[in-house]
């Protein structure tokens, strides 16, 4: 199948340029990170689904995508997610077909200096860290992978644990140091650490011997990101992030009950005060009231 890409409107095409204008502001991408790009890849993804395809039967020789005037970056970020879909795909202009301009699905990892258009659009750099965002470059799915440069004394990200993520650490170049829950493990390059779901591992890693530290930074998700909701938790800070589609907040962890304390008094009239305390409420249909500050509850709160 051939992938024409063209700002001409036809009948039957997938207008990318409605899509473009819905997630995006500008005819470029937005800088320094996914963003808007993963939703909008997500729909791409799935529109070319129903046409294309290597099994699929159905697709017809030539497909046209409707386009906006896009700068190079944004080209190029494009020219990358449907060249998955076929071997060839063209720009048409004015009745005139490009060369072939399908893109390799290869990014590589070291070197920072022959950066294309949309791989430069997604570094960001401020004092003591640089990242390289690289999806979805390699395309969407539960993936979401970045390089890091972390320089001495200054750490990736803080202390955390995720629930819907199982996360890796390959250590490209230097050394540092591995905070895993309560324990610190000295770093080198080759290095590949796992920290997966389920037991709510903390970890953060920290350059702190002495050179700069080199990381691919690798997150599986359960489910397409934006699909997702990620409790996070970062034990420095004693705080549970909410994060993911209808959630946003941060509370404290002293916040939380154990479930068996939670099923013996749910059916009870109180209502949970921020310091941990109970007070009754007005609330319908419970058979119980109850009022107990932090000072003399029993109920344990972690």
């Amino acid at each position: 199948m051939k992938l024409i890409l063209e700002e001409a409107i036809h009948e039957k095409a997938i207008r990318v340029d409605l899509a473009w204008t819905l997630f995006f502001e500008k005819p470029t991408i937005p800088e320094g990170h996914g963003g808007r790009l993963i939703p909008f890849t997500n729909w791409l993804w799935d529109e070319l689904g129903k046409k294309a395809g290597n099994l699929n039967r159905n697709a017809s020789s030539e497909l046209t995508l409707t386009i906006p005037s896009l700068s190079e970056q944004g080209m190029d970020f494009l020219l990358r997610l449907v060249s998955f879909w076929s071997n060839e795909v063209y720009l048409k202009k004015d009745g005139v077909l490009s060369e072939n301009l399908w893109r390799k699905p290869v990014i590589n990892v070291f070197d920072d200096s022959k950066l294309d258009g949309s791989e430069r659009s997604l570094t960001r750099k401020r004092e003591g860290y640089y990242t390289r965002f690289l999806m979805p470059l390699l395309g969407p799915g539960r993936t979401a992978f970045r390089v890091e440069v972390i320089e001495n004394g200054e750490s990736s990200a803080r202390l955390h644990s995720h629930s819907e993520v199982d996360e890796y650490y390959l250590i490209l170049e230097g050394s540092g140091t591995l905070r895993f829950n309560d324990k610190e493990i000295p770093v080198h390059r080759g290095d590949l650490i796992g920290k997966p779901t389920g037991p709510d591992d903390a970890s953060q890693l920290i350059a702190d011997r002495g050179e700069l530290l080199r990381i691919l930074d690798m997150e599986v998700w359960h489910d397409r990101p934006d699909n997702s909701k990620d409790l996070i938790h970062n034990p420095d800070f004693n705080e549970i992030f909410m994060r993911g589609r209808g959630w946003g907040a941060l509370v404290p962890a002293d916040a939380l009950i154990n479930p068996s304390d939670f099923g013996q008094y749910y059916n009870e009239s109180y209502k949970r005060t921020k310091d941990g305390g109970w007070v009754p409420s007005k609330a319908r249909g419970h058979k119980k009231s109850r009022a107990k500050s932090p000072s003399n509850s029993k109920v344990s709160e972690k």
